[in-house]
């Protein structure tokens, strides 16, 4: 099959059914994301090449500027017609309990199919479709209290694989601030009950992979720059082993203790994720995990404050430092 006819099929299954248009630079953008990349002009000359074929009952509408595409409602794009009546209840319950699942392009170029369930429910005698309908509801907020184009602007820019810029909130000495981040990089999304967190790192400078709650982003630009995925980036991986700073009020704690006391840390679970225990000299060990400051954490080092000192961070360690007992000297951490 010859490049130009691969590239005409796939430009057919980008484009809608009317009334939806699509203008040729929008399916230049599509074509980039299925893989094809060739110049606006190019797509021009296909665009006029089918429609002159009348194969694909292909049409612009040309009262204004940049002319949309479109097919005819018995055009090649019109597969919905034989959408079965179980099909339909799945697309109508799946769009009103889960969009935020999907991006706002992809939800743009589908509304065509979720018109068409509904009119096939509405045409249709049967009683437990109907009765599904009515009776059915969903009242948890799935996608927690985020702002619905807040989320699909985000998930857009994992779909079409653009870093972004966007404010941070983050606490500081106890002082929210949202702080100005112009390269993040999205390298996926977990959902969970208090809303949806999105996986990235923020520097290429900082390899580390943040897991930040939507609702902790705001004034968000897509990017023209492509997301790069760290070499070691393993999402299952990093899902199992919760391998992800939550939030940016994360910190890295180190603690030392008396090799002697370690039965008091085994019996104590160490908050936080990424824990670690390693042998600092012959007498003591260090414990590294990357916590936050909660009361839990702080319950858990005033449990553990006969037997661990804190290393870092000062702040910490001068807060709970015992002058006169005091086991911490200078540590050189990898």
């Amino acid at each position: 099959m010859s490049k130009k006819l691969v590239r005409q099929l796939t430009l057919a299954r980008c484009i809608p059914y009317r009334p939806y248009k699509v203008t040729a630079r929008q399916l230049k953008e599509k074509m980039e994301e299925e893989g094809i990349r060739v110049s606006l002009r190019t797509i021009q000359r296909d665009l006029e090449e089918m429609s002159g074929m009348g194969l694909f009952d292909l049409t612009s509408d040309e009262r204004s500027k940049p002319h949309g595409w479109c097919f005819e409602r018995n055009g090649l794009n019109d597969f919905a017609n034989f959408m079965p009546l179980s099909l339909a209840v799945a697309l109508r319950s799946w769009s009103e309990q889960a969009p935020h699942l999907i991006p706002s392009s992809i939800m743009t170029e589908i509304t065509p199919v979720l018109d068409k369930a509904n009119q096939v429910i509405s045409d249709s005698q049967s009683e437990s479709a109907q009765r599904w309908v009515e009776h059915v509801a969903c009242t948890v907020d799935q996608a927690g209290s985020s702002n619905t184009r807040h989320c699909s602007t985000i998930l857009d820019s994992l779909w079409r694989g653009r870093r972004f810029r966007a404010e941070v909130k983050r606490v500081i000495k106890e002082q929210v601030m949202w702080l100005r981040y112009d390269q993040l990089n999205p390298l996926g999304v977990i959902y969970q009950p208090e809303g949806p967190v999105l996986l990235c790192t923020v520097s290429e400078l900082d390899p580390k992979v943040y897991g930040i709650p939507f609702n902790n982003l705001r004034n968000i630009e897509i990017l023209t720059r492509s997301i790069s995925i760290p070499p070691r980036f393993n999402m299952q991986k990093l899902l199992k082993e919760r391998a992800y700073l939550e939030g940016d009020d994360t910190f890295r704690f180190v603690g030392r203790l008396q090799t002697s006391n370690r039965q008091h840390v085994d019996a104590m679970k160490i908050p936080g994720r990424n824990q670690r225990l390693s042998l600092c000299d012959r007498q003591s060990m260090l414990i590294e995990t990357d916590v936050q400051d909660s009361p839990e954490f702080r319950r858990w080092l005033g449990e553990m404050s006969k037997w661990v000192e804190v290393v870092s961070p000062a702040a910490l360690r001068k807060t709970h430092q015992d002058d006169s007992h005091s086991l911490v000297k200078e540590v050189n951490i990898a």
